[in-house]
């Protein structure tokens, strides 16, 4: 039964510091009794509170109660009791992580629940479209990216959604009448006019693998090891992770195509390197060409050299499924001689084969990319490759996330099919292809032209 009231009944007041809001409730007796709640330092938020209480009382006939919980521990028991038994990827759980931080750390974290409008919400959300700016106009704090706002939302919409339910403390989510803003697009109007992605020519790229093959670090290691991923990620376009991710069983030599089925990571929670699904959640197969295909055949034929140079010293990997937490880790571990003396550096790259549960089966496994020692080749070993690249041949434009868009850029450029391309490159839609790749499109409209052109002419 609904109980009848209105907002004349309610009444606020001050005492000390904060105003209090009250009004009637019907008590079990039937009798209607006052019951006062506390509100907030302003007397305007404290009689919408009243508003919205008197509002909730005569809808449901009672009143939700999110007792002294605030934003931030409402954020913390959503994420233990939703999320983390989730299938969701560890990348995700890393960045809804970020935004965790973001909200613990900011002052709306620290509002009780019953506290929280609109309002507050859409002063935060603005704050991280916008950044922060003081009296002079001079910028403080900067504002985040679009992807960041996006994962923004999603927690923020899932905080409030879990606070209506299951948890019932509100009513309906604040979050709903939370604005998202779109920025206005900074424009060059006296620059070039179309977006350009940073690619290499293929002299360029000659010259990279000219210097990665013949020049040595201050400490006297050579760059070998670079020149086979930089090489993979010419001439197939895959990603750093995939790349790094790529055994010898995921390779047909002789039919010049490559498996792309996991790609390696590292995750924040084990501390380990692991394995996973490519980023649009499924394999593709790669064709590739003669060039790579000789390039491999003498890749493979070298790793089986050093691998009788270095004997028992050459480094072996595999992976273990273990289940941590309701979720599936194919994590890495590797089998090195402790004696070796390089056991500090190895450790960054992950955990040692004794730290693997001996109860669990463990798949070897033969990485395309490694050291001559046999040391696996990481994603942050690529990102050492940028900066070494960067650091000597500053004239080139290079990174490996680059080179992928290079591959996608030749290939458009020469009359490749854009379904094609999406398919060589994995995006999950064919939009991503078109909008990458459109300004590259420019050799084969001139080509479209010129057709026309002669089919008028007679």
């Amino acid at each position: 039964m609904k109980h009848k009231t209105s907002y004349q009944e309610g009444s606020v007041r001050k005492r000390g510091r904060k105003y209090y809001y009250r009004f009637r409730m019907e008590e079990p007796d039937g009798t209607m009794k006052m019951h006062e709640f506390v509100g907030t330092e302003s007397k305007r938020e404290t009689e919408a509170m009243l508003k919205k209480a008197i509002d909730e009382y005569n809808d449901l006939g009672k009143l939700l109660d999110p007792g002294d919980i605030t934003v931030s521990e409402l954020m913390d028991e959503w994420f233990r009791t939703e999320i983390e038994p989730s299938s969701r990827a560890t990348t995700t759980l890393d960045s809804y992580r970020n935004v965790m931080d973001h909200v613990r750390n900011h002052r709306i974290g620290k509002l009780k629940l019953k506290e929280v409008t609109v309002e507050a919400l859409q002063a935060y959300v603005d704050e991280k479209y916008f950044g922060e700016y003081d009296a002079d106009g001079r910028e403080i704090k900067h504002a985040y990216s679009e992807s960041t706002m996006k994962e923004e939302f999603v927690v923020l919409n899932g905080i409030f959604k879990y606070a209506v339910y299951p948890k019932e403390y509100l009513k309906s989510s604040p979050m709903q009448h939370v604005k998202k803003r779109k920025k206005p697009k900074e424009t060059d109007i006296f620059g070039d006019e179309s977006e350009t992605v940073e690619t290499i020519t293929h002299d360029e790229y000659r010259e990279v693998i000219e210097f990665l093959s013949t020049h040595k670090n201050s400490y006297g290691d050579d760059y070998r090891y670079m020149v086979l991923p930089v090489q993979i990620s010419y001439y197939t376009g895959l990603r750093a992770g995939e790349i790094a991710g790529l055994c010898w069983d995921d390779v047909d030599i002789p039919g010049r195509r490559l498996v792309v089925r996991r790609s390696m990571f590292k995750d924040t929670g084990t501390k380990c390197w692991e394995l996973k699904v490519p980023k649009n959640g499924k394999q593709r197969i790669v064709d590739f060409g003669e060039t790579l295909a000789g390039i491999l055949t003498e890749a493979k034929a070298q790793q089986e050299r050093d691998r009788k140079l270095y004997g028992e010293l050459y480094q072996k990997h595999y992976c273990q499924i273990q289940s941590i937490k309701g979720r599936q880790h194919n994590m890495i571990f590797t089998d090195i001689h402790t004696e070796t003396g390089i056991i500090g550096s190895r450790v960054g790259h992950g955990k040692l084969l004794e730290e693997a549960d001996n109860k669990m089966k463990l798949l070897p496994l033969e990485f395309v990319c490694k050291k001559a020692d046999g040391e696996m080749v990481t994603i942050q070993t690529l990102k050492n490759c940028n900066k070494v690249v960067q650091d000597n041949l500053k004239t080139i434009p290079f990174h490996m996330h680059g080179l992928r868009h290079t591959y996608g850029s030749n290939m458009i450029a020469n009359g490749a099919n854009f379904k094609d391309v999406q398919e060589l490159m994995g995006h999950s839609d064919i939009s991503i292809t078109l909008n990458t790749y459109a300004h590259v499109n420019e050799k084969t409209r001139k080509r479209a032209v010129d057709l026309l052109e002669k089919g008028l002419a007679h």
